[in-house]
């Protein structure tokens, strides 16, 4: 039977591959893995290799019957590259340690752009368990990941890998958060709508953890902020709200 890690676009993306190599532009080669790498790198029903090819326009192919642990990348050579890349900063954060990368040589390349993003806005942009960021990327189709070592300051460094747009895509939706967290200039509307089952705040946009969490309530034209506990509610401006909550 195929392969469970086919897409069903897949048909398309050979479709397109073959086209291309008919005109010399792309070729295949195979990375060699351990088990448990691939295993990862697959994700849940294809997920995080979906996601690497939409990032990249690489097409990655695992073949589950193939126990020597190989991955075949298809597309062109820059394609290849930049997959490569991913899947090696990918397979690093999976283990949880230090990156090692040659960041001088991956700010020297022409699909990277940076932000240092203020200790203190750090946490924002990721959102919870990092599903802000998550929800950046696959906005934008873009890679992205901070340099959780070294500082620069009390900023960390953003990176952020894709084509042009992008890259700009998400410069920009980044440079927003980091706005709106530091200093309330700005609009956050596009990506809390983006994902709305996201990190809630406090009314001072810090996260909470727990059952304390951010409410946002409709009052006629006005919007409340108000910060919740089971024994309690606290509302920023001056309105009166009576909530009766069962716990």
């Amino acid at each position: 039977g195929r392969s469970r890690s086919r897409s069903r676009s897949g048909g398309r993306d050979r479709s397109r591959d073959r086209d291309r190599e008919s005109r010399g532009e792309v070729t295949s080669e195979v990375l060699s893995l351990e088990s448990s790498e691939i295993a990862y790198l697959l994700g849940r029903n294809g997920s995080t290799k979906q996601k690497i090819a939409s990032f990249t326009g690489a097409r990655l192919e695992i073949d589950h019957r193939d126990d020597r642990g190989r991955i075949e990348v298809i597309g062109t050579a820059e394609e290849r590259e930049l997959a490569r890349l991913i899947v090696d900063i990918t397979l690093q954060q999976k283990s949880n340690t230090k990156l090692v990368l040659d960041f001088d040589k991956l700010e020297a390349r022409k699909d990277v752009v940076w932000l240092d993003v203020p200790r203190d806005a750090c946490g924002f942009v990721l959102g919870a368990k990092g599903a802000t960021l998550r929800g950046i990327e696959a906005k934008y189709r873009a890679f992205m990941f901070f340099d959780t070592e070294y500082r620069r300051g009390d900023k960390r460094r953003l990176y952020i890998l894709g084509n042009n747009d992008a890259r700009k895509g998400a410069l920009r939706e980044c440079e927003s958060a980091v706005s709106y967290k530091m200093s309330g200039n700005g609009s956050l509307r596009s990506w809390r709508e983006h994902n709305m089952d996201g990190p809630r705040y406090t009314e001072d946009y810090s996260r909470r953890s727990g059952r304390d969490r951010h409410l946002m309530l409709k009052c006629g034209p006005d919007v409340l902020h108000a910060r919740w506990a089971p024994s309690a509610i606290t509302l920023t401006g001056n309105h009166r709200l009576l909530l009766m909550v069962s716990v």
